[in-house]
């Protein structure tokens, strides 16, 4: 499935390009809930992932690869590893937060989803991706 940015990221999005607000960093987080990402949407529509061993990733600025062809890339792939076996917790997709506004900047609803994080070592991995088009 495509990204979607959310009304209110775009807006931010906007607001950086000329300098009206001063950037962020931003926060990657997994979502349990079993929705598709719209832009309407606010963070507040996601069910952050609770499974052992999980917590969301500040994606730094200088991280980021340089944008080329209307595309970047954050330099490393994310990783985000169970680490006790318990209840399946079901993963539909991430979405992408600012560190100190929390507003909503963009989310993916992953294409193969639910995928269940049950065991020691599931993990689930992934590179962050922006393309304009």
């Amino acid at each position: 499935m495509a990204l979607s940015f959310a009304d209110v990221g775009e807006n931010k999005a906007l607001e950086m390009i000329v300098n009206k607000t001063a950037a962020e960093n931003l926060v990657l987080k997994l979502y349990s809930n079993n929705i598709t990402p719209a832009e309407g949407d606010t963070a507040a529509t996601y069910t952050e992932a609770t499974f052992a061993g999980y917590a969301a990733k500040t994606l730094t600025g200088a991280t980021w690869n340089a944008a080329a062809s209307g595309s970047i890339a954050y330099s490393a792939a994310q990783t985000f590893t169970r680490t006790s076996t318990g209840a399946a917790e079901n993963i539909y997709g991430y979405y992408v937060i600012q560190t100190t506004s929390t507003v909503l900047i963009y989310s993916e609803r992953d294409g193969s989803a639910p995928f269940a994080v049950t065991n020691n070592g599931d993990a689930v991995t992934l590179t962050p991706t922006i393309t304009a088009s």
